[in-house]
């Protein structure tokens, strides 16, 4: 007989073995099943409970104000640490807790807010519809003549309840020009010294009022500071200045020149202050590209007359803060441009005066730059223009139906090294656009700043050495 293996299995184990894959032992199911019951009794046991809800009372103190709040209101922000499970609650909640009351104020003001904003936005978008539909309607040319602000100037023999638009025609437009009026370093200091800023224009007042308009280039821009040093070629005025401009009759002013931009945007801001303080207008300068560009108009014995200013960019050091699309600044010399706005402003406009500043210091002559700008402003139907910057007098030219004059000169200045510079010339222009043009020549000696009319011998032997007699 076979002796038994030792290896054989025992009788639980043999069991286990028959058992098919998956089976579960009678034990394991009863443990299994027992479990089950233990928890159904439970959630019977718990559903059995009454809960209780919540009583909700209307405070009616402070006191029922606080319990409003309790612990139960108060939702939790914030996430907690890792490794925070056991720390202490109370100081976890005074930490972190915030009302609902808070979270409920909080959403109704960011929905006012956002509402808020739409409302803009829709408000936005109509006011462009509905002012694109208006511009739409308007030429390029309208467009830019509707930021032009016309002065008119009364008259004494016109009718004092009569519109601008219905005014009389009385005649021609008497327009006084003079050349550079520097009211910078010597000259400032003369003012400042005697307190009185209408000294330089004592002796000519009398005969600038006696203009219909009278103009001039302004070299100095108000700005207040220190006396610039004889030696500066920075030049500013205090801005009391303006006093003398409007005892001088000043109505217009040119300021494009390579002086305007000497302190900058902040100069340039300060000094058209003071000219709208003092009713002056002013030409060849704004805030942008555009307003360089834009005439100042004078309306006068029923005519309007428009007034440009240029500055040649070819003057040293050849950078002057000319104007840009969105930078303020001057307006520089460029015969396209000036072509286009002559033409613009007639159809606006009865006569254009426009006023250069360029050519060579000293100089007795013109550049061909002068005559090529100058020939281009009276092809496009300006009536004259007025040059200055050389501190001399230059030639004049009547050229087709309009005046050109080169260089008036100085008129107010504290330049005292030759004869020639003391002696500047203001003129007088007969405007009717139905006439030719006429011109009186009036030269002027400068005394210390101060300018006056040179009469009899001398007035002849100025007007000759100036080949105007």
């Amino acid at each position: 007989m076979p002796k038994k293996s030792k290896n054989r299995p025992s009788r639980s184990e043999a069991k286990q073995l028959l058992r098919p894959k998956g089976a579960t032992s009678l034990k394991v199911k009863k443990a299994a099943t027992k479990k089950a019951r233990a928890i159904k009794k439970t959630v019977k046991v718990a559903k059995a409970v009454p809960q209780k809800k919540p009583q909700v009372t209307q405070p009616h103190s402070s006191q029922a104000q606080s319990q409003k709040l309790s612990a139960t209101q108060w939702r939790w922000r914030g996430k907690r640490e890792s490794g925070s499970a056991g720390s202490n609650d109370a100081e976890r909640k005074k930490q972190f807790a915030v009302p609902l009351t808070w979270h409920h104020s909080l959403a109704r003001f960011r929905s006012l807010i956002v509402w808020s904003f739409m409302l803009v936005a829709v408000f936005a978008v109509l006011s462009i519809v509905s002012g694109g539909s208006v511009d739409s309607k308007k030429s390029p040319i309208q467009q830019k003549l509707a930021q032009v602000s016309t002065l008119t100037l009364d008259n004494e023999n016109a009718d004092a309840t009569a519109s601008s638009a219905d005014a009389e025609d009385n005649g021609p437009v008497v327009l006084i020009a003079t050349g550079d009026v520097m009211l910078a370093r010597y000259t400032e200091q003369r003012m400042r010294d005697l307190g009185d800023y209408t000294f330089p224009f004592q002796k000519v007042a009398e005969f600038l009022n006696s203009a219909d308009i009278t103009m001039g280039n302004l070299e100095s821009p108000f700005f207040p500071g220190r006396t610039v040093p004889k030696d500066s070629m920075v030049f500013r005025a205090d801005l009391d200045a303006s006093k003398g401009l409007v005892f001088g009759g000043f109505d217009v002013v040119s300021l494009a020149n390579n002086h305007t931009m000497g302190y900058q945007v902040p100069g340039l801001t300060s000094t058209i202050q003071e000219l709208k303080k003092a009713n002056i207008l002013y030409a060849g300068a704004g805030k942008n590209l555009d307003f360089a560009h834009t005439p100042a108009i004078i309306e006068v014995n029923g005519k309007k007359i428009a007034f440009y200013a240029y500055n040649d960019q070819n003057i040293p050091p050849k950078r002057h803060g000319e104007a840009t699309a969105t930078m303020p600044g001057i307006a520089k010399m460029d015969i396209e441009s000036v072509k286009n706005d002559v033409k613009n402003a007639l159809t606006l406009a009865d006569a254009v005066i426009v006023s250069m500043h360029s050519g060579h210091e000293y100089n007795p002559e013109p550049t061909a730059f002068q005559k090529e700008f100058a020939h281009a402003a009276i092809d496009a139907g300006a009536t004259a223009v007025i040059g200055t910057h050389p501190h001399i007098v230059e030639p004049v030219e009547f050229y087709k139906d309009g005046v050109i004059f080169y260089s008036l000169g100085n008129f107010v200045s504290d330049q005292f090294f030759s004869e020639d510079v003391q002696t500047g010339l203001a003129v007088k222009i007969m405007i009717d656009p139905e006439k030719p043009v006429q011109v009186e020549f009036f030269p002027v000696k400068i005394d210390k700043t101060q300018p006056r009319l040179l009469e009899g011998e001398e007035r002849e032997n100025a007007l000759e050495k100036m080949g105007l007699k």
